[in-house]
């Protein structure tokens, strides 16, 4: 997923939300993508099952060893339950907006493969590094893709 889209979105909400305004411009994209995940869990995203997969992916293929993708996915976790709880306390902009901008997103032009490999919206390829154990197949023509699309 590109930062400039994930960045986008933060800057729409940081720019009509106080409590973001103390936060520190350099967030790590495991940050980024937390915050995204946490806006919309608060607004009850659909399609943040879809969101979380792929955002899964980028942040394991990104570290170079296990520690790296552990320290990863606690700032993820992190970034999302302050974003959700802060959502929830003081909103500062509506769900509706925050659904409108998270459905848009490029990330969800990305294919989802049965074996846990992505196809970006980019064309880049995310390849799981451990076998994903049990993979279902999400779409309904029972192939071995998912497609997260918005439509």
């Amino acid at each position: 997923m590109t930062k400039h889209s994930i960045i986008l979105f933060l800057l729409l909400v940081m720019m009509s939300s106080a409590c973001f305004a103390q936060r520190q411009p350099d967030l790590t994209e495991a940050e980024q993508l937390g915050t995204v995940a946490g806006l919309a869990q608060a607004c009850n995203a659909k399609k943040l099952e879809d969101f979380e997969v792929i955002a899964s992916r980028i942040l394991a293929n990104k570290a170079p060893t296990e520690e790296d993708e552990l320290a990863s996915v606690k700032q993820y976790v992190m970034a999302k339950y302050r974003a959700s709880r802060s959502h929830k306390r003081e909103p500062q902009m509506t769900c509706s907006e925050i659904l409108a901008h998270f459905n848009k997103l490029p990330i969800f032009n990305s294919v989802v493969y049965a074996d846990g490999t992505v196809k970006m919206f980019d064309g880049s390829w995310l390849k799981p590094k451990r076998p994903v154990m049990g993979a279902k197949q999400k779409d309904a023509t029972n192939t071995s893709k998912s497609t997260v699309r918005s439509r």
